[in-house]
């Protein structure tokens, strides 16, 4: 795919960023749903945004800012596709594009495209860390719970986020971990955000309860995303059955697909609630908001999150939650006020759940403080502040090298948008004359 761009083409003030991932669609996870609203929100800012990814097999995008790399599938359920840097020829044309700043979103082998073109064109790097590397080396087959891996899994985290000019996390969580791993990069806290007005109210109220057969005063509850190992979907099954004796008219939804929903469904075609426990697979992102809406609250047990979007989505959507406690819920989950974090107990968790279901007014209440929290979490705010760190960092960048960039044989290359930018800020760090 041969992507052809002129100056010409953007006003002055945009930028040209080149973002890129190894997880992006089909594949329908948090980096890849934040990574397409970051898009469009910056290509509505007036800036040119170009997406690296591994090519899909059969999928063909809908968007004509994506560059699909040469890939080879790594995993076959959910099928997952590393890509392939190719021969030296094509590597150097591609970092012969020119952008005016890179963002990488992972550490594997886009990512260590990102850094070899950020080397060779001398550009600016941003890297998001948006997964503990650490917490998911189960999927290195055969060795990858050993504590050799984890030590290397360790280091690899810290080395990779070293490589970027500035690093952004979307939680505090984050960022004390990568302090801990000796990260010496600045590391920027920019929470991820999403349209929130998609989520405020549902275009088909009680769709899902038609859908399933769930009547109106029966309460559901709700789980979004991957269904894969670390998000503990086994624990919150075992705690509906000890729930549903008590709740005998409540319902479990799982919304997603992954690697655990065979033995998840195999588990509960085993217990005594599996008649009012729901698998909808995959879900059109279009249909999320009437989903939420019909849920009563919405669950997680997963302590491996950063800053889950579905748990921005479930605040928005004014839904009270219950979650294993988690410092990636900072700031989502305020105990007593929108939901309460737990410990990873099972009864204390199904206790939990089914005292909150008992008390209308707190529900209400709950989902209430639900939407003020989630204003703090718009993607125009994101954008906003990834656009400002561009900035900085394009700035940075040219005063690293100073004395040989600003020499005015040089001045002539930098691009005219942020030429005036560098002269404005050059001004400020040149001395005045003293006037006689």
């Amino acid at each position: 795919m041969e992507l052809q761009h002129t100056d010409q083409e953007l006003p002055i003030g945009s930028l040209r960023i080149g973002l890129f991932t190894d997880t992006y669609a089909p594949q329908v996870n948090g980096v890849s749903i934040s990574l397409q609203l970051i898009s469009e929100g910056l290509k509505n800012r007036g800036h040119r945004v170009t997406i690296f990814a591994p090519r899909f097999p059969g999928y063909k995008d809908d968007q004509p800012n994506v560059m699909r790399l040469p890939s080879l599938k790594y995993l076959n359920n959910p099928p997952i596709y590393v890509a392939v840097l190719g021969t030296p020829r094509s590597t150097w044309s591609l970092t012969r594009r020119h952008f005016d700043v890179l963002h990488a979103h992972s550490p594997a082998s886009v990512g260590l495209l990102a850094y070899l073109t950020a080397s060779t064109k001398r550009l600016p790097l941003i890297y998001t860390y948006h997964t503990s590397i650490t917490d998911y080396t189960h999927y290195i087959k055969f060795i990858g719970g050993t504590r050799v891996i984890k030590y290397a899994a360790g280091w690899f985290s810290s080395a990779t986020t070293n490589l970027g000019d500035q690093v952004v996390v979307p939680s505090p969580k984050f960022q004390r971990l990568l302090l801990a791993q000796d990260v010496r990069r600045p590391v920027n806290v920019i929470p991820n955000g999403i349209d929130l007005s998609s989520f405020k109210a549902a275009k088909k109220p009680s769709s899902l309860r038609n859908r399933l057969g769930i009547k109106s005063d029966a309460p559901i509850l709700l789980t979004v995303g991957r269904m894969d190992p670390e998000k503990r979907l086994d624990f919150i099954v075992d705690a509906f059955e000890i729930l549903s004796k008590r709740v005998p008219n409540v319902h479990l939804v799982f919304a997603g697909d992954g690697s655990s929903r065979k033995g998840l469904e195999e588990k509960v075609s085993g217990t005594s609630a599996k008649d009012r426990i729901h698998f909808l697979g995959m879900v059109n992102r279009a249909e999320l908001p009437d989903i939420f809406h019909d849920a009563t609250v919405f669950l997680s047990a997963s302590t491996t999150e950063v800053h889950p979007i579905s748990v921005i989505e479930a605040i928005a959507s004014g839904k009270p939650l219950v979650a294993v406690a988690d410092e990636a819920f900072e700031g989502m989950i305020e105990n007593d006020l929108n939901g309460y974090t737990v410990p990873l107990d099972l009864q204390v968790y199904s206790d939990t759940i089914s005292n909150l279901l008992a008390d209308r007014e707190k529900l209400e209440r709950f989902g209430r403080h639900s939407m003020l929290l989630s204003e703090k979490y718009s993607i125009e705010g994101q954008v906003k502040a990834l656009e400002k760190l561009y900035l900085e960092a394009i700035l940075q960048n040219w005063r690293g090298n100073f004395f040989e960039r600003m020499m005015p044989k040089n001045m002539n290359k930098i691009p005219t948008r942020i030429n005036r930018i560098i002269r404005t800020e050059i001004g400020k760090m040149m001395p005045r004359k003293k006037k006689k």
